[in-house]
């Protein structure tokens, strides 16, 4: 009777947890759509304060944004990292995204509200929804540096003339905070390019890294001397100790 009474309860505190979710996500959803500005800043404002405590957030799947609002969620193997990005605006040239991060560390659980980059520059101002220009992340790549985990974030921009960036940056978590591993690709802090040209809007960013766990490498896409994506062409990055060293064909095919 006493273990009925105890899964029953169980039952109960999930579907009211499920249904906390299911309404915040709502609620924050029609406000952060509003045409109002002020509406909208408000309710990102809040969402970005539930998304920084409640740690239930961290699995939730948010289908209603995702449909709505294009947020793209990406994870990190492990479960310990999560990024959120969505567009907020389009004018003529600019396109402007919101980021949102979350990690785990033992039982602390962390978020940052703001672009991934000033997060890893060290950066803990509070970034408003409007006036930062994030990029979207697209992806995260574990992989095992020794005893180290370490999370591999790419993350793309494009704007509405054409421009277009895309990079991955080497991260780990370090006690509560997640911290940027410097010149951690032969010597240097990324792989990729700030600029591409992308004129015809056909670039993909599922197409422009690749990481094969077997032969422990890392593939970055190259560019011309135009900027434009050499398509199929990657620089090869090998494991090597503690950081990638690349190798001496810079146009290599991917494996």
């Amino acid at each position: 009777m006493k273990r009925l009474v105890f899964i029953v309860s169980l039952i109960a505190l999930t579907l009211a947890s499920c249904s906390k979710l299911e309404r915040n996500e709502k609620k924050y959803l029609e406000g952060m759509m509003s045409e109002d500005y002020e509406t909208s800043i408000k309710a990102f404002d809040e969402f970005a304060d539930w998304m920084l405590n409640d740690r239930s957030t961290m699995t939730y799947d948010f289908k209603l944004m995702r449909e709505k609002m294009d947020l793209k969620i990406v994870s990190s193997q492990d479960g310990r990292l999560r990024c959120y990005s969505w567009p907020t605006s389009v004018n003529e040239k600019v396109k402007v995204y919101a980021n949102l991060s979350q990690w785990t560390s033992g039982d602390n659980f962390i978020g940052f509200n703001g672009p991934i980059d000033k997060l890893l520059a060290g950066r803990n101002a509070k970034i408003k929804q409007h006036s930062s220009l994030a990029h979207s992340i697209d992806s995260i790549y574990q992989i095992q540096v020794g005893k180290q985990t370490v999370y591999l974030i790419a993350q793309s921009y494009h704007n509405t003339d054409g421009n277009y960036r895309a990079y991955v940056s080497a991260t780990f978590i370090d006690g509560v905070v997640l911290r940027l591993l410097p010149n951690f690709f032969d010597g240097i802090e990324i792989a990729g390019n700030y600029e591409i040209t992308d004129a015809d809007g056909k670039v993909n960013a599922a197409d422009l890294f690749k990481w094969d766990d077997k032969a422990k490498r890392f593939y970055a896409y190259q560019t011309d001397d135009s900027n434009h994506v050499v398509p199929g062409k990657y620089a090869i990055y090998q494991l090597n100790g503690d950081r990638f060293i690349r190798l001496n064909d810079p146009l290599a095919e991917a494996e």
